[in-house]
């Protein structure tokens, strides 16, 4: 099966996206990491406090930086607001899930949050990419060109 020039490239660019959301996912994953570590190995803050702010922070940074580079159009053209509001959800979504597999991870397995945080990007290397790639900053189809043939009766039917 031999692909077509543009199947091609369109391969070749989902490849480029993910490779950048993975540099990308390292500002939340260590955003967080780090973060966690700050509030609650040095301020000894409440551990569920601490990676709540800490997530919170990162995520923010994380936003910025797939605005501004993993998923850029290269239209120039600025993101739509609607993209901004399945981003906050999308994230928020995934805020509470990573929030859930840390937390679970921690009290029913006795695992440490900063193994669970590795645990959990496990799972979040594909799911980001899906929901980020198609739902969050998926970019609609240019309209089809109608063909300028004229129709016969049995077309129009």
């Amino acid at each position: 099966m031999k692909l077509k020039q543009k199947e091609k490239r369109t391969l070749i660019r989902w490849a480029i996206e993910f490779v950048k959301l993975q540099l990308a996912g390292n500002v939340l994953f260590w955003g967080t990491y780090i973060g966690y570590y700050l509030l609650q190995g040095r301020l000894h803050w409440p551990e569920l406090q601490a990676l709540v702010t800490a997530s919170v922070i990162a995520h923010g940074l994380f936003f910025l930086v797939n605005r501004n580079w993993v998923f850029d159009d290269k239209t120039g053209r600025r993101k739509t607001s609607s993209e901004v509001i399945r981003f906050i959800i999308f994230m928020g979504l995934n805020f509470f899930i990573n929030i859930g597999i840390i937390e679970f991870l921690s009290i029913y397995h006795g695992i440490s949050p900063y193994i669970g945080q590795f645990i959990s990007a496990m799972f979040f290397v594909i799911w980001n990419f899906v929901g980020l790639k198609w739902w969050v900053f998926d970019t609609p189809d240019k309209p089809k060109k109608r063909s300028n043939a004229k129709r016969t009766d049995s077309q129009a039917k």
